[in-house]
């Protein structure tokens, strides 16, 4: 039996007028699954709130929710990500979800 584990993060605009573009990461970092969690087979789904600077960067991440130890390995790679430079500053809803599942390697 094989543990395998996936990641998927999703950027979400928050508190953007309908004249403002979703802020979409133009380079985007996957946060490594923390190895005590996945040996352990647990899951967890981390939601951060970015605040991007005018020029892409991220200026601020506050952890909304999820455990630590997720939102420790999100926010480390979240904190790499870079955006399009805009003219002001944007706020974005971040969701990381750790999932592992168990499944059965058969032979061909």
């Amino acid at each position: 039996m094989l543990v395998c584990c996936a990641l998927l993060a999703a950027a979400l605009p928050m508190g953007l007028s309908s004249q403002e573009a979703e802020p979409k990461p133009l380079k985007k970092i996957a946060p490594a699954y923390p190895e005590v969690l996945r040996k352990m087979g647990i899951s967890g789904t981390v939601r951060l709130k970015v605040s991007i600077a005018a020029d892409g960067s991220v200026k601020d991440i506050e952890v909304q929710g999820g455990g630590a130890i997720f939102a420790e390995a999100a926010t480390k790679a979240v904190r790499q990500w870079r955006y399009p430079a805009g003219s002001n500053n944007r706020v974005a809803e971040v969701s990381a979800e750790f999932e592992c599942c168990n499944t059965v390697k058969t032979s061909p």
